[in-house]
């Protein structure tokens, strides 16, 4: 499964922020490739090890995760144009992924391999991440 699949199931299922968020059923499809982990170690949200940890997603490169290295190849050439995670980023990934790496990398063929789209919500999930690092 390729880091955009993860991400896309974990990101395309949550939409509540604060600590209800670990509660929420819709976190279930997330927490089984993603955890949100603070440098210090501490487990804000419990989840799986396969995607790479979200805690410092905001503004960070795309693909920068150093402690991940199964990105794909499509989401890597997109963190080679010097993309970050900013909301605009984050957003229209979230509602087309294929669609955001393809104008990203230039490549008509780019495929993110998400199996989900969140085409609302996006924005209140990028704040919560932000914020989590602030």
């Amino acid at each position: 499964m390729t880091m955009s699949r993860v991400l896309s199931l974990c990101l395309g299922a949550v939409l509540l922020a604060g600590p209800a968020l670990a509660d929420d059923s819709r976190w279930r499809d997330c927490r089984t490739c993603h955890a949100v982990e603070a440098p210090s170690g501490d487990v804000i949200v419990r989840g799986g090890r396969s995607g790479p940890n979200l805690y410092g997603i905001a503004n960070r490169p795309l693909a920068a995760d150093s402690g991940f290295r199964f990105y794909s190849d499509d989401l890597r050439a997109a963190g080679a144009t010097g993309a970050r995670w900013t909301e605009e980023n984050f957003v229209s990934y979230l509602a087309a992924p294929d669609q955001f790496l393809r104008a990203m990398t230039g490549n008509p063929n780019a495929e993110s391999g998400m199996h989900v789209a969140l085409r609302s919500g996006g924005r209140e999930l990028f704040q919560w991440l932000r914020g989590l690092s602030n």
